[in-house]
């Protein structure tokens, strides 16, 4: 699967594993995401937790950031509702916008 450039058409969930190699990160820090409620599996059962994909794009720019500036992993989840915020927003925005100027 290409990670940088990901079809959410062609899939909408990703195992742990891919998850770590997309995001550069390791399984122990995305278990501790899930510790601290900033990475939630679609189904808490499973034994191999599937993710949505929207996860990556967040997940990666937050890595990123921490590997850069060597944040603690806390902060990665004070990132991460930032950068999941930002994308509602941008989705509301692009909403607004089409009902403001319909396609003609």
């Amino acid at each position: 699967m290409n990670f940088q450039h990901i079809d959410p058409l062609a899939a909408s969930s990703v195992c742990l594993r891919d998850l770590c190699i997309a995001c550069a990160m390791s399984a122990a820090d995305l278990h501790e995401l899930m510790d601290y409620g900033a990475l939630t599996p679609l189904e808490p059962t499973d034994s191999e937790p599937q993710f949505a994909i929207s996860y990556i794009e967040p997940l990666r720019t937050a890595g990123i950031l921490r590997r850069d500036y060597d944040l603690d992993l806390f902060v990665v989840v004070i990132l991460m509702d930032y950068l999941q915020r930002i994308v509602q927003l941008e989705d509301q925005v692009h909403q607004l916008q089409a009902q403001t100027y319909p396609a003609h």
